[in-house]
């Protein structure tokens, strides 16, 4: 670990000026004494409680479902398509065919009378579903969920004396890539596999799906019956070689389950979850965008784990698509970003173990190049096989996300060992590219902007890789100077930085590219890409803000072609611009915004699902209450004027820090900052003259201090280091005990 001193010397020159000028704040301090402790009231049941979803009617479809999950097992719980009966959809994210997510089925509850109604309550803070369906007969008891280690899908009804008959069925998923059905498209007689087999073993029913590709998957269920309770198992195998290995795992899966029994099971898995939550806390007045922020925490923890697959557009939960792939020209990115400052890094390594592990694929993407080249295509299946061209700076956005996983943890070992070769390799495909042109300019000649309507292909000179060429280039230098790496590509990295040609601008703002203006609405905001996510061009740069302010407008302006995550996105560039009220309106446009806005249970779909949009919803909550990039972490730096009171506590931030404060009545009360890894810290913060005990801060601009704070060492600051509440708690708001989310009263938007 670098000495503060060295690292003060890495801080930019305006920093260290000010550093200097000003070490007026926090002099003559007396002696260190502990900084006060924060007192955390929250009562997690609780509170949780309020953002359940609930059902009082029977949900109707995939969009409305009880959704239940561990990272790579799931069921979605919602009404068949006749509407007579409910369904566990059962899923399991690595089941693919020719590389393509297929289904794999639909355990079905036939219930001995017809099904009139429901009350179903998805209780975040156990993961379970519990309620009650009621037929013409009579009532059933339900209770359900996915065990958050074992491949294990756990339900358990108790029927009313009228219900004793009730029964379980089987409809199996078709094995096909699901695009040809989407699209209507006839399937190709050699991908046409055998149906699915139905199998009775002793007590045990087993549904076997072999493929023409080798291996295959099976679903194993033991359909409870007798008098009483009736727990019934499911476990899904899956084997790209063997289905006799599929069917084993189901099996030891299936009875692994019974040998714990149904309370063991949900006593381990209420833990983990229990685990889970507290890791963070985040509360607003605003009830729905509340409730929606935790239910994203959840939906990601359900959809992906440090040791399971990456999650692509709809995790274990599948439905009908065009889009049975990994896409990552956008999705990939926007889906990994809210488990940063919520504190759960460990959700992020599913993407980064995939792009550590597809090293040989990304080179063999990066042909002609040789295998000191990184690339990938629009999608890809799990093994990350896609040739680049013409679209070629979608590697170096996964790649900033894994940037931003090494920034909010410091993992220098991450940074060097696994993230500079990945990063390195991405930068080189893009200077095989480049040429120089009689400007005496550097130009990239390949390119595609992400699916911006009418733009020739190859489109050259595109904002999305002039953006992401910088951004590269310049965190590779960084990283050499941070480890002491004497790296030969060093004088070409800044050459290029030199010599690269400036962004296309217009008079509407930033263009598409040097040759297409930003004249069509577009969803995407890759042709912004330079401000966000990378930050390259901001509003602490005078002379940007302007640009910045009219690039935003015009794309927003144009609206015909905006969808969810064009809102997520304009909220996120909002709440940069201190646009707090900006960013609460394009999140509720989002919620509201046709058959293109939010669903009843918080999921979003163009086509077919696509799982970013909601979660990266999770990440512009984030930007707006505590925003990390440039070397400066923002304390409420977008907080609309509705919200007088917010409260966070353990947010992580960039650089490792873990952040915690109150406003009340429009004001901020306190903060409090933790270093875990010895990085310099700038606060930005409305709070009044900072000051906290044992611990220097020094102004070194409007709004902004330097706080020096040791590695494992904490400060609470208050105005002027008075005495403060310190208490962490949830924040009142009206619509206490209105449930938005599920199929009830409350739900707002589509249903």
């Amino acid at each position: 670990m670098w000495s503060r001193t060295a690292r003060r010397r890495l801080l930019p020159p305006a920093f260290a000026i000010a550093f200097l000028a000003d070490a007026s704040t926090g002099a003559g301090a007396p002696e260190p004494v502990p900084s006060p402790a924060v007192q955390v009231r929250i009562d997690w049941p609780a509170f949780l409680a309020r953002s359940d979803m609930v059902w009082t009617r029977v949900p109707d479809r995939w969009e409305a479902g009880a959704f239940l999950g561990n990272g790579l097992m799931g069921a979605n719980v919602y009404a068949t398509p006749d509407g007579k009966s409910l369904m566990w959809r059962i899923g399991r994210s690595d089941v693919v065919y020719r590389g393509s997510r297929i289904p794999i089925g639909d355990l079905v509850l036939k219930t001995a009378g017809t099904l009139r109604g429901a009350r179903l309550r998805l209780d975040l803070w156990n993961a379970e579903l519990r309620g009650t369906l009621t037929t013409d007969r009579g009532e059933i008891q339900v209770r359900s969920f996915t065990h958050t280690r074992e491949l294990v899908q756990a339900i358990e009804l108790s029927p009313s004396s009228g219900e004793a008959g009730l029964t379980w069925d089987w409809t199996a998923g078709e094995a096909i890539n699901p695009r040809y059905r989407h699209i209507g498209a006839p399937i190709p007689a050699g991908e046409v596999d055998p149906p699915a087999r139905r199998v009775t073993e002793g007590a045990v029913e087993l549904a076997v799906q072999e493929l023409r590709t080798g291996g295959g998957h099976v679903t194993a269920w033991s359909p409870g019956a007798g008098a009483g309770p009736r727990t019934v198992y499911v476990s899904v195998g899956y084997s790209t070689s063997d289905v006799g290995a599929a069917r084993a795992e189901a099996l030891q899966a299936l009875k692994a389950a019974q040998t714990a029994g149904l309370e063991g099971l949900a006593s381990t898995h209420r833990r983990w979850w229990n685990d889970f939550y507290p890791a963070s806390f985040l509360s607003i007045p605003d009830r729905r965008l509340e409730s929606f922020y935790w239910i994203q925490l959840y939906k990601m923890a359900s959809g992906t784990r440090a040791d399971r697959p990456l999650l692509d557009l709809m995790g274990p939960w599948f439905r009908t698509t065009p889009w049975p792939r990994i896409w990552w020209n956008l999705n990939v990115q926007l889906t990994y970003w809210p488990h940063l400052a919520s504190n759960h890094l460990d959700l992020g390594e599913s993407l980064l173990r995939a792009l550590d592990s597809g090293r040989d694929a990304l080179a063999r993407n990066a042909a002609p190049f040789g295998a000191d080249s990184y690339a990938i295509g629009r999608s890809s299946g799990y093994d990350l096989e896609r040739p680049a061209r013409p679209e070629i700076g979608n590697l170096p956005w996964a790649l900033h996300n894994y940037y931003l996983q090494y920034r909010y943890s410091m993992d220098e070992a991450m940074l060097r060992d696994r993230l500079f070769p990945l990063l390195k390799g991405s930068v080189n495909y893009y200077l095989n590219l480049l040429k120089e042109g009689e400007d005496g300019h550097l130009h990239i000649p390949l390119g595609l902007s992400p699916e911006y309507p009418g733009q020739p292909s190859p489109n050259p000179d595109t904002n999305y890789d002039l953006a992401l060429l910088r951004w590269g280039a310049t965190t590779l230098l960084e990283a050499c100077a941070r480890l002491g790496i004497d790296d030969p590509q060093i004088p070409v990295w800044k050459r290029t930085l030199a010599r690269l040609v400036p962004y296309p601008v217009d008079g509407n703002g930033y263009k598409v590219s040097a040759a297409v203006p930003f004249a069509a609405s577009h969803r995407h905001y890759s042709h912004l890409m330079m401000v966000y996510p990378l930050y390259l061009v901001n509003v602490d740069q005078p002379e940007n803000r302007e640009l910045v302010v009219r690039s935003l407008d015009h794309w927003m302006g144009l609206e015909t072609a905006l969808r969810g995550y064009s809102f997520t996105g304009a909220a996120s560039i909002s709440s940069i611009m201190g646009r707090g009220d900006d960013a609460a309106r394009y999140l509720d446009m989002l919620f509201a915004h046709g058959r293109f806005g939010i669903h009843p249970n918080t999921m979003y779909t163009e086509a077919g699902p696509v799982i970013e949009t909601p979660l990266s919803a999770a990440r512009s909550l984030h930007d707006m209450l505590l925003s990390s990039w440039g070397g400066k972490i923002r304390v409420f730096p977008a907080v609309p004027r509705e919200w007088a009171d917010s409260t966070l506590h353990d947010m992580r931030a960039e650089g490792a820090f873990l952040v915690s404060a109150v406003r009340k009545g429009g004001r901020t009360r306190f903060v409090r900052i933790q270093s875990l890894a010895g990085e310099p810290c700038v606060l930005v913060t409305d709070l009044p003259d900072p000051r906290g005990r044992a611990v220097a801060v020094r102004r070194i601009g409007e709004h902004e201090y330097e706080v020096d704070l040791e590695k494992g060492q904490s400060v609470v600051l208050t105005p002027g280091g008075l005495t403060a509440d310190l208490t962490i708690a949830p924040v009142a708001g009206p619509g206490d005990g209105v449930h938005h989310w599920g199929l009830n009263e409350g739900t707002r938007g589509p249903q």
